[in-house]
């Protein structure tokens, strides 16, 4: 099994199989360049993002230079030491960051040129950096963005079967709370009407408050790609009395109505407050930014990737 030539983000070095990562064709290249601009792109809160690993279908490619690379494009005197976003597309601390520890010469990296970083994860591994990232955070600005939109594992697994189950999620919660972290829970990819009850998003914020989150955001899922495809057909088996509310709820959009994103907020808005939600210290600037009062979803020709209501 080989990957296609396009498929390689930079010089090929070798391409190997990993015990971590069993099943996938692993490809280490050398990457030409790190830091991404994404500000024109509206789903992503920040300007710059930069991946270690990147990951389509069964083929992983690992960044052996990411360090050194981002070293030399964090050092131009152009560089304005604006927030750098890891793991915005795909999560630098899956099973194969364990082999090649590229995370802890990064974040050394960004912290030595003072650049704040957003590390979005769903891996407990990053618990293995935590004394740097605490080491880092007296230095720039660090935000732990972490999914979890139900504490059903069975749920959480079908919504989002890489991330690891919520137990071990709210285990990252503490540990980053009690390393002075202040991380912030990314309600998403929230299925409407499976675990978007007011008593179930109320059990979930107890649980992430008493876990030590600083602050939420709520994105409902996505359904206009392959995973969503797979999740409609599992509904269809498991839940066949909801595919018919799910198409007035989409319609023939990706995302959902606003009407839906209207009521969400409005239900969300006392839970978040009653259980002290709704900000952080150690919040990014560009990740506490307030919303309309009319959410993004009824501005359909240019709705964002995801919808985040807090």
């Amino acid at each position: 099994m080989t990957a296609l030539p396009e498929l390689v983000c930079g010089d090929l070095v070798r391409s190997t199989i990993l015990p971590e990562a069993p099943g996938v064709r692993v490809h280490e290249v050398l990457a030409r360049t790190m830091l991404q601009s994404v500000t024109s792109d509206r789903k992503h809160r920040h300007s710059f993002a930069a991946s270690t690993i990147e990951r389509s279908a069964d083929v992983l490619q690992v960044k052996m230079n990411a360090a050194a690379v981002l070293r030399r494009e964090v050092r131009r005197r152009s560089w304005r030491h604006e927030t750098v976003a890891l793991g915005v597309v795909d999560d630098p601390y899956q099973p194969v960051e364990e082999h090649y520890r590229l995370m802890p010469q990064v974040l050394s990296v960004l912290s030595e040129a003072e650049t704040p970083i957003a590390l979005y994860t769903s891996s407990p591994l990053v618990l293995r950096d935590l004394t740097l990232l605490r080491l880092v955070g007296r230095s720039v600005p660090v935000t732990v963005s972490i999914p979890l939109a139900t504490l059903d594992p069975g749920l959480a697994a079908r919504i989002d079967p890489a991330a690891a189950t919520p137990a071990a999620r709210l285990g990252m919660v503490e540990s980053l709370a009690a390393a002075g972290l202040a991380p912030h829970i990314r309600i998403a990819p929230l299925p409407p009407l499976l675990a978007d009850g007011s008593a179930q998003l109320d059990e979930l914020l107890e649980a992430l408050a008493q876990a030590g989150a600083a602050r939420v955001s709520v994105s409902p899922m996505q359904l206009d790609n392959e995973s969503g495809a797979d999740f409609l057909e599992w509904l269809g088996d498991e839940h066949p009395a909801l595919v018919r509310r799910y198409r007035s709820l989409y319609g023939r959009r990706g995302f959902v109505s606003a009407d839906y994103a209207l009521s969400l907020r409005n239900r969300m808005s006392p839970l978040v407050d009653r259980h002290g939600l709704g900000s952080g210290t150690g919040a990014d600037d560009a990740d506490r930014e307030a919303t309309a009062t009319v959410p993004p979803a009824v501005r359909a020709e240019t709705q964002v990737s995801e919808l985040t209501l807090f």
